[in-house]
């Protein structure tokens, strides 16, 4: 689950596009439909006050991690991923390619114990017994792309402005959202070939490729099929609550 292309790269262009804005739309209104990454405002994430939006998190909350326990939002990202004036209209609507839709995720899908709507760039962490045997560690990042048509998660075309937060740390985590499923966040720097050099080797996730993450759903639609669907069970609720017990 640790690459090294995660330690030099890290998301340093998704974030690099969430700082600094997309593309325009029709008549010049904003639209930036290659924003895809962070969580959608609304989002429930798991931190030292009780579950909060993400939009109200600041710099300096502790917020529960799944490897690392609480730790100290370092800095937050914030932008729109489409105007409210051009999701209106269907007709305009179609002007966002449909690859750039938000995905719906029903309740337990992935660990989350209520609905939740998830950025197709997004990467969320699955855990199985056949993760561990193909790639070595039970628990895999994929993007919420790879997840259209997963468990009835599904593309919904978007509806009114959407903003995207990215929550930033001292190294990349993973954070509890949606009141159990499990979404990665970038390190609030990337590492350096010096830093390397140096011996600074902080862990960084890797999120499978397109041909993993589809080969991984393959064989986790056939557990389910074997399971009855038994795919309900919101392990971050019961996690966040053995962190206060």
């Amino acid at each position: 689950m640790f690459g090294l292309g995660s330690l030099l790269f890290g998301d340093e262009t998704r974030a690099h596009r969430q700082e600094t804005g997309g593309g325009r739309g029709a008549a010049g209104r904003a639209v930036t439909p290659e924003l895809a990454s962070g969580l959608q405002a609304g989002t429930l994430v798991a931190t030292a006050m009780g579950w909060r939006p993400v939009e109200a998190i600041a710099r300096g909350d502790l917020v529960l991690t799944f490897d690392r326990g609480m730790q100290k939002v370092t800095r937050i990202t914030k932008a729109i991923a489409w105007s409210e004036a051009v999701s209106e209209a269907v007709s305009e609507a179609r002007q966002i390619p449909r690859a750039a839709w938000p995905l719906h995720v029903p309740a337990g899908a992935l660990g989350n114990a209520a609905p939740m709507t998830l950025l197709p760039d997004q990467a969320v962490m699955l855990e199985s017994d056949t993760a561990e045997v193909l790639y070595g560690d039970p628990f895999a990042l994929v993007t919420g792309a790879d997840l259209d048509g997963f468990r009835g998660i599904a593309r919904v075309p978007p509806r009114g402005a959407v903003e995207a937060v990215m929550l930033h740390f001292e190294q990349d985590e993973v954070v509890f959202a949606g009141e159990g499923a499990l979404a990665h966040c970038a390190a609030d720097r990337m590492m350096s070939i010096e830093a390397l050099l140096a011996g600074d080797m902080r862990e960084g996730y890797r999120c499978l490729d397109a041909g993993e993450a589809a080969f991984l759903i393959e064989c986790l639609e056939d557990e389910d099929s074997v399971d009855g669907g038994g795919w309900t069970a919101a392990h971050g609720t019961e996690a966040y609550a053995a962190a206060f017990a």
